[in-house]
């Protein structure tokens, strides 16, 4: 295994066990992992709701860099180049989830503070 897909393999690893971690509340508001995107630091419970609806984007994520590993150790007579052009591939594929996943993250978070705005005014 070479240092392209090892580098994609504990990426896949690292988002797929933040996204559980932050869905199941074992990981809070912290200045290092998860989605930090409008409302989603507000709150605790924001943070949650966010990083819940974000769960399975987050895991495609994941599995778009465990893919484009195990096309480049697997493929038959793959040159570097061409395992290079997979990885990009599947960066490129993860990159659009996670911005996905943030956007949804985000209108979840919204909700969850403004109903929690609008139950203290009324």
């Amino acid at each position: 295994m070479g240092l392209l897909e090892f580098v994609l393999i504990v990426s896949a690893v690292a988002v797929s066990w933040t996204a559980e971690a932050t869905a199941r509340g074992q990981l809070g508001v912290n200045s290092g992992v998860g989605i930090r995107v409008g409302y989603v630091t507000h709150s605790a419970d924001a943070w949650l709701a966010g990083h819940r609806a974000a769960r399975l984007l987050l895991h495609a994520s994941s599995a778009a860099f465990a893919v484009a590993a195990v096309l480049s150790l697997m493929l038959p007579g793959i040159t570097d180049e061409t395992g290079a052009l997979i990885a990009i591939a599947g960066c490129l594929v993860a990159l659009g989830l996670v911005i996905a996943a943030s956007v949804k993250a985000g209108r979840a978070a919204e909700r969850v503070v403004v109903e929690s705005v609008d139950s203290q005014n009324g």
